[in-house]
């Protein structure tokens, strides 16, 4: 897996003490414990603690994140749009491979 790769990589590296955490996708405990069984540090959480009841926001949006239901697949969008704003102002842009 990448995570475990990624680890390697940072371990080897003259920064062997860099934190890696690992993003997207995780949503749950299970999530974080494999992230952590793939040598990661830790994990990043974003879209998934849009549904707390502490975080602003209409409660349909809420509910349609939580539930992974969007109304169909036309729904979901892929887009380098905000990749390509971030890298504008960004000294080291994100890389290609990588983008959104």
């Amino acid at each position: 897996p990448l995570a475990a790769r990624i680890v390697s990589l940072v371990r080897s590296s003259p920064t062997p003490d860099t934190p890696v955490l690992a993003a997207g996708g995780i949503s749950d405990g299970r999530g974080l414990a494999a992230a952590l069984a793939l040598g990661c540090d830790g994990a990043a959480l974003g879209t998934r603690l849009l549904t707390s009841i502490e975080a602003s926001g209409p409660k349909i949006y809420k509910e349609r994140i939580a539930s992974g239901s969007f109304g169909g697949t036309d729904e979901a969008v892929r887009t380098t749009a905000l990749d390509a704003i971030a890298n504008a102002y960004r000294e080291f842009p994100w890389p290609e491979p990588y983008d959104s």
